[in-house]
């Protein structure tokens, strides 16, 4: 009987395991194959040079390799902080039932579901180089260039003695800029998980900190978060890994099609598309994205393991 039931199983797990092979296994298999060859644009001369790992070591050497990693550490480790902040900010604020709660939660939800290109030439707009709207906000509108100077911010000004106009994308702190559309975005789906974890908590454990003498800071910081800290794993790994592959919102933000970011906001994946699809060195674009999927494929199992502790 059960080894009925396990050919029962391997039937039904059967196209899932050929999807698999075909759009996961093989790819990677064979990215990780080119990455050993000096490839071109060439189809036909593919596979004439084995270069073995000096792809990798060009890849390293490669100019603007290290400002892609960093600004991809900066922007992933601000990106996944305050999405896992603000997300769990929210859950604490709406964990409570009260009328419309359900009607707020949807609402909140609808940044998540707007496509991630879409965020990004929103953005793209409001942050413009040129009459952006936050520049109007800022010092059309709030003055900010007025009061900002009573606690020692200064700003630059022409011969003439007009404001020159900040351009947020093409500054060193353009970085902190793409940050926050990635922000708005993901925020509302770790809110989502944090409720999960709230809800999952019985009333009776409260209860019981009640009588004993907890107020409600007493229970968020000694029974609602250590409860949740499987949550906190999932949710850290999880924007961990769509924030340091994120594309769409970068490179839309920019637009113009030309994938170049500023160098302040350069970061790994429009690298790796800009070396591979642009300038034709598969190659050394392939060792990029092998050394990603190493890094990204040991910090998950690292986290994975934690989980499975807890």
């Amino acid at each position: 009987m059960k080894q009925k039931n396990n050919r029962i199983a391997l039937f039904f797990a059967l196209p899932t395991s050929i999807l698999l092979l075909f759009f996961l296994i093989l790819p990677v298999l064979f990215n990780v194959l080119i990455s050993a060859f000096d490839v071109g644009n060439n189809p036909e001369k593919w596979f004439d040079s084995y270069v073995a790992f000096d792809n990798y070591a060009a890849a390293v050497i490669q100019d603007g390799f290290i400002n892609a990693v960093r600004n991809s550490i900066i922007y992933t480790v601000i990106t996944t902080l305050g999405v896992t902040i603000v997300g769990l900010l929210a859950a604490f604020c709406l964990r409570e039932p009260f009328k419309g709660r359900g009607m707020v939660i949807a609402l909140i939800m609808l940044s998540w579901s707007i496509p991630s290109y879409v965020v990004g030439m929103f953005f793209g707009y409001i942050f413009q180089q040129d009459n952006s709207v936050v520049n109007f906000l800022l010092f059309d509108v709030l003055d900010l260039d007025v009061y900002s100077s009573w606690f020692g911010l200064q700003w630059s000004y022409n011969e003439l003695g007009q404001l020159i106009i900040p351009r947020w994308m093409d500054s060193k702190y353009s970085v902190l800029v793409v940050a926050i559309p990635a922000i708005w975005h993901y925020w509302p789906y770790s809110m989502l998980l944090f409720l999960a974890g709230m809800n999952s908590i019985q009333n009776d454990v409260y209860k019981a900190a009640i009588l004993d003498g907890a107020n409600k800071i007493d229970k968020a910081l000694y029974i609602t978060l250590p409860i949740l800290k499987p949550v906190f794993i999932a949710v850290l790994v999880q924007n961990f890994i769509i924030n340091i592959y994120n594309f769409n919102i970068v490179v839309m933000m920019f637009g113009s099609g030309t994938i170049i970011p500023s160098k302040g906001a350069d970061m790994i994946i429009p690298y790796i598309f800009r070396t591979s699809f642009q300038y034709w060195n598969l190659g050394i674009g392939a060792s990029l994205s092998t050394m990603l999927m190493l890094f990204v494929g040991l910090f998950v199992l690292y986290y994975y393991k934690k989980l499975r502790g807890n």
